[in-house]
């Protein structure tokens, strides 16, 4: 498998941890270094890239706005492939796998049609995410012949809803729960108006959640910045 990687940015947003270059002080750089993942994209459905490209820059600017940065990597995938055999035992607590699956191996796996997708586990150092692309286009096209009129005041896309499916379920693992929450994108059940606020960009974390996400991202970069120094500072065994 070939991974392709690159930042996914969008000019005028700002980070929480307040990005100024020139002159940073050492604890702005550890603020920096402390929020951020690599979010590695293995798409077995075969989603046109342009589509999963607009998508990442939706989740991307989701993440954002709640203070924690995302660089995406594009994963090449081998004919012999499957979701559950590819090889995530290298990846480290920043780093996360997202799926996307086509319909016949989200029906192998059970999936309920109307479930756009699975972080599935327990526990906080969860690496793995699906998404079921089948039932994202279910979505889809079921709210393109619902938002007739000028009841949007612009179309929801299938990258718009893709990008925050993916932050959802990505949201499930930082935020270490399967629950959902009443209010924003970690909704169980999302109505016309959820759609609506995606459109309109304001489709988010809450507050709460928002510091949960930063600890939880901030803890999982510590820990692995601990097991670097670790592995630097262990001896070398005498030959």
């Amino acid at each position: 498998m070939k991974t392709t990687r690159r930042w996914t940015l969008s000019a005028g947003l700002v980070l929480v941890s307040a990005f100024t270059g020139l002159g940073q002080t050492a604890k702005a750089d550890s603020s920096e270094t402390s929020l951020a993942l690599t979010i590695h994209v293995y798409n077995y459905a075969g989603v046109p890239s342009k589509t999963v490209a607009e998508a990442e820059e939706v989740a991307t600017e989701i993440f954002r706005k709640a203070g924690v940065e995302t660089q995406w990597a594009e994963t090449a995938l081998a004919a012999k492939d499957e979701a559950n055999s590819a090889d995530h035992s290298g990846l480290t607590l920043t780093h996360i796998q997202l799926s996307i699956l086509p319909r016949v191996m989200s029906d192998h796996d059970g999936a309920p049609n109307d479930t756009m997708g699975l972080a599935p586990g327990n526990g906080p150092d969860r690496k793995m995410a699906y998404i079921f692309y089948s039932n994202v286009e279910a979505r889809f096209w079921r709210l393109l012949r619902q938002q007739g009129g000028a009841r949007l005041y612009r179309p929801v896309s299938m990258a718009n809803i893709l990008g925050h499916a993916i932050a959802h379920e990505i949201g499930h693992l930082l935020l270490n729960q399967q629950v959902h929450s009443a209010h924003g994108i970690m909704r169980g059940e999302w109505g016309f108006a959820d759609f609506r606020d995606m459109t309109e960009g304001t489709f988010l974390f809450t507050p709460q959640q928002t510091e949960f996400l930063q600890a939880d991202v901030r803890r999982r970069n510590t820990q692995q910045e601990t097991i670097k120094v670790a592995a630097l500072e262990s001896p070398i065994p005498a030959r």
